[in-house]
């Protein structure tokens, strides 16, 4: 008798096992219109190095990015930096690939971080000048600011305007493979996961290291609870050599200002989470030597980073402002979009971590039996729209039969016998 039930239960098991499977259909990507995916980027990596490759070749697996816009540059070794003249010629030889549709450049490396004065990652956006550099010539010394970045504080719309062409970038890469792939992973998990959680802002004893903290004290009063997201201010003038923020839970933003910030790996980030701090070398290489390094936040369970790659001094313009971050990212747009809005001086700033991380999005995605179910509050209900579905990478297009329904705000979207990798929804103009 006993045998008897051991053997119902053991298929019974087997059985949920198997619907468990069934059921776990994978979802396919959804393009949506002036939204970023995995269509809109190009990854670059360094040709005859296969950490880079690989890191390169994982993203573009789990971003759905086609093997086309997965592309190798000419960069050996691992200098700290390149000058004018080399960066001109990487960019020469990528103009084929920088396509209507490519918005996000991603590098696949940890160095070089810089292009003579400017961050590398802002030279790919915004095109080498010497205006976003304190120190154009080494006839400049002293403090000073830089030309503002178009994008500071815009919306996202600017990004489809062809004049003049701007597209955002960000380095994705680790100390080791794994976690190169931990980070892309945790990315991927964060999309539509409507998080609950916390933002600390923190004022320390470094008092020039703190200059953020009248915007995160007002911020804090401003914002209060609400939407999921509690934002704390926290005064740790008198915490010398230590700090409140430890052993936190459900962190997703954490801004703060030292040379080293305590304690980070024991706190608990949620994917998609953003982390900083205000010192000169943040975005300075990987190394563990001398101030703290951007990627620590990253290896710590953080999502997206930010540091200085040439000392900045102390302005604020030149550093993320959670103002501006904070609501950009929790209405909807992706890490890189809204981190790159809240920088105002990002010249000498290196932007680092999953680009395309969406905690937020206003779009989700579900099967009902054979059935795909788009639901999205992002699209225009004065617009009439079609769908196309992609097989696989080496199909091309086609329209498919779809059916609309409106309520309120929110465009449901019905696509019978949904079996392409991809599908994509497209304004009827």
């Amino acid at each position: 008798m006993i045998t008897r039930i051991i053997q119902i239960i053991g298929v019974l098991a087997l059985s949920i096992v198997f619907s468990t499977l069934a059921l776990a259909k994978t979802l396919p990507e959804v393009q949506l219109p002036s939204k970023l995916s995995g269509h809109n980027v190009l990854v670059l990596y360094k040709e005859f190095n296969s950490f880079s490759q690989q890191i390169a070749q994982y993203y573009a697996e789990k971003r759905h990015i086609p093997s086309a816009q997965v592309v190798p540059v000419a960069i050996f070794r691992n200098p700290d930096a390149i000058n004018q003249q080399k960066f001109e010629s990487i960019t020469t030889q990528l103009s084929p690939h920088l396509t209507d549709n490519i918005k996000v450049i991603v590098l696949a490396w940890h160095a070089p971080y810089r292009v003579d004065c400017m961050s590398i990652t802002s030279a790919f956006a915004l095109g080498f000048d010497k205006k976003y550099c304190s120190h154009p010539t080494k006839k400049v010394s002293g403090c000073h600011k830089t030309a503002n970045s178009p994008y500071f504080n815009n919306v996202s719309s600017m990004l489809w305007k062809e004049n003049p062409p701007l597209r955002l970038s960000m380095m994705l890469s680790g100390e080791t493979l794994i976690e190169a792939k931990e980070l892309i992973d945790r990315g991927v998990a964060a999309d539509a996961t409507y998080p609950i959680g916390n933002a600390y802002l923190v004022r320390t004893h470094d008092t020039s290291r703190s200059a953020r903290w009248p915007i995160f004290k007002q911020f804090s009063d401003l914002w209060g609870e609400r939407k999921g997201l509690r934002v704390q201010y926290i005064d740790d003038r008198w915490n010398k050599t230590s700090t409140q923020i430890t052993n936190k839970q459900n962190v997703l933003f954490y801004h703060t200002g030292l040379t080293r910030v305590p304690a980070i790996k024991t706190n608990h980030y949620l994917p998609g989470a953003i982390a900083d701090h205000l010192t000169s070398v943040a975005g300075m290489g990987i190394g563990h030597s001398g101030q703290m390094k951007a990627f620590r936040w990253l290896e710590a369970g953080v999502t997206g980073s930010y540091g200085a790659v040439v000392e900045p001094c102390n302005f604020i313009e030149k550093f993320p402002n959670p103002q501006v971050l904070i609501p950009t990212y929790r209405y909807g747009d992706t890490l890189i979009e809204a981190y790159w809005k809240s920088v105002q001086q990002p010249g000498e700033g290196l932007f680092v971590g999953e680009p395309l991380a969406r905690p937020w999005s206003k779009t989700r995605i579900e099967f009902n039996d054979k059935t795909l179910v788009i639901y999205s509050q992002e699209l225009n209900s004065n617009m009439s729209y079609r769908i196309e579905a992609q097989q696989d990478e080496s199909s091309s297009w086609e329209k498919v039969r779809a059916n609309f329904y409106w309520s309120r705000k929110e465009l449901k979207i019905h696509i019978p016998h949904a079996d392409a990798e991809r599908y994509r929804i497209l304004e009827n103009k």
